[in-house]
């Protein structure tokens, strides 16, 4: 019959589930020889599930949420340059900038007019403005990196999901969509330099 005695430390890693493969299958040879080892495990498993329960609720802070979602669009499907920084700006802001800014057609036949700010060739992303008069598709297009798009009148709707002023939306690179507006829409769109237009 084994000891439990030196498993003790084992028995406490195996009852949370937390072995190496190779250390569990010697742990579990070992349980087969033991009566004593498996009631050491038993008794540390039912230890580990009335932990939970012991333990004080702490409270969800309030903005947990809100900052997740920003946490995400910035750093797990966004662009990754400072240029990111940008999209703190006031609304009002980015739009006295992008006045004084040229224009030009979107590639495509959306009627949507674009206006870079921005550039940072490190990362190969670029900070722009787009905009659309009326209802109807953007171009479909690929993300070769994270985008972010912010927002700053009208609608934009992306995957089904309308998105109104002042609300971001992102989307990882590797992906492709044609989103598009009900009523027309500004955007300040921070994305990658190399993303491709699909219907050009």
């Amino acid at each position: 019959m084994t000891s439990p005695e030196p498993y003790q430390n084992a028995a406490a890693l195996y009852a949370l589930d937390a072995l190496e493969d190779d250390e569990r299958v010697q742990f579990e040879q070992a349980l087969l020889d033991s009566v004593e080892l498996n009631q050491t495990v038993q008794e540390f498993e039912e230890t580990a599930t009335t932990l939970a329960y012991g333990a004080p609720p702490v409270p969800m802070a309030a903005d947990l949420k809100e900052r997740l979602f920003q946490r995400i669009a910035t750093e797990s499907e966004g662009p990754s340059s400072d240029l990111v920084k940008l999209l703190t700006l006031p609304i009002a802001e980015l739009k006295q900038r992008m006045a004084d800014l040229d224009w030009t057609l979107m590639p495509g036949k959306s009627g949507a007019e674009v206006a870079t700010w921005q550039v940072d060739d490190g990362e190969r992303e670029v900070a722009f403005f787009v905009r659309k008069t009326e209802g109807g598709v953007f171009p479909n297009h690929a993300h070769a990196s994270g985008e972010t798009v912010l927002v700053l009148d009208g609608d934009f709707v992306v995957e089904g999901q309308v998105y109104r002023t002042g609300e971001q939306v992102s989307s990882p690179g590797g992906t492709s969509h044609q989103p598009e507006t009900q009523t027309g829409c500004v955007l300040f769109c921070i994305s990658s330099m190399d993303d491709d237009i699909l219907d050009a």
